[in-house]
């Protein structure tokens, strides 16, 4: 498939990121926009350790944040897809279910044989038809992770907010910028920003009263206004504003 063609493809499937085209729920509104599907399960028992999720997707895409992972996409007429991993949600509505299976970072390489910075945040094909094809891909013989990333993955999801220099676990700057590229998709810097933004959710969703300014700290920001400018560039609307819409979606 042509680079114009396979743009346009995904533009259909409402997938196109923002920074090729930002997709408002008003251009590509279906009959069943505001009836969205929005279903997560756990992974195949057996996939646990490559696979975080299998998520469900149909009309209005609910208020989420970005997901610093690589998606396999199956599309609703068996075609498979790998995603790569966000730093901005995604928005639209699907005309057509969509079924995606969220792998933990490290699997596209070492068990797929596909560095996750290579695979395009629009999209691109994948060798197989449906979703028994997809799993079936995740459960070939895998090389060894690279323990080094592991280890800067933890620390960076333990403490979002310390400098990544810090995790760099005898790692130059350079080697662990091209590593973590290879595993995750994203530079370490870029991953532990995404990793603020859940933190954040995460503790105002275990609030009855959430106190932002705390929040914040918590979660790594040097202070408020740095969190409410992060979820902005991330989600569109500030952090108090997403929390409502998201809590209103369910």
């Amino acid at each position: 498939m042509r680079h114009w063609e396979l743009r346009k493809w995904l533009s259909r499937h409402a997938l196109r990121a923002r920074h090729l085209a930002r997709i408002s729920v008003a251009q590509r509104a279906s009959p069943r926009s505001n009836q969205g599907v929005n279903s997560d399960f756990a992974p195949p028992a057996d996939l646990a350790d490559r696979v975080s999720r299998v998520w469900r997707r149909e009309g209005k895409l609910p208020a989420s944040l970005p997901q610093p992972a690589v998606d396999l996409l199956v599309f609703a007429d068996g075609s498979v897809w790998l995603t790569g991993p966000e730093t901005e949600a995604r928005t639209g509505s699907l005309t057509e279910p969509l079924t995606g299976v969220r792998l933990r970072p490290g699997t596209c390489a070492s068990v797929l044989g596909i560095a996750a910075d290579e695979v395009p945040l629009a999209g691109m094909p994948f060798p197989g038809e449906g979703l028994d094809a997809a799993l079936r891909a995740l459960r070939a013989p895998a090389r060894p992770a690279d323990p080094a990333i592991g280890r800067v993955l933890q620390a960076i999801r333990a403490d979002p907010g310390a400098p990544v220099s810090r995790h760099a676990s005898g790692l130059s700057e350079r080697q662990l910028r091209r590593r973590f590229l290879v595993a995750v998709g994203l530079s370490p810097k870029a991953y532990a920003r995404v990793v603020r933004l859940h933190r954040a959710m995460a503790l105002a969703r275990a609030s009855s009263a959430p106190d932002w300014a705390e929040i914040a700290v918590r979660s790594g920001f040097y202070d408020q206004p740095h969190m409410i400018a992060e979820f902005r560039r991330a989600v569109g609307s500030s952090c108090v504003r997403f929390f409502q819409a998201a809590a209103v979606g369910g």
